[in-house]
């Protein structure tokens, strides 16, 4: 599942979650997708665990920390 938020600029953006290289759970992805500006490439974070940590990551994070967290992303290739 996702979690939708709004930046500081006011663009909204869904953060889910991603498994890691060719699917496997390790060193999974938190996925950051624009939904402002479908032009903007998608972003992420590598994320410590299997793909569960980083689904409990995204919805016990606040506001806050997954502004936190987009701020530190890099684009999606």
């Amino acid at each position: 599942m996702s979690q939708t938020f709004t930046d500081a600029n006011l663009v909204t953006w869904e953060a889910f979650s991603s498994g890691g290289r060719f699917g496997l759970s390790i060193r999974p992805k938190v996925i950051f997708h624009c939904l402002t500006d479908p032009a903007v490439a998608p972003r992420f974070v590598e994320m410590e665990g299997d793909e569960a940590d980083a689904e409990h990551a995204i919805h016990q994070s606040s506001v806050d920390q997954l502004r936190a967290l987009l701020s530190q992303s890099k684009v999606l290739e």
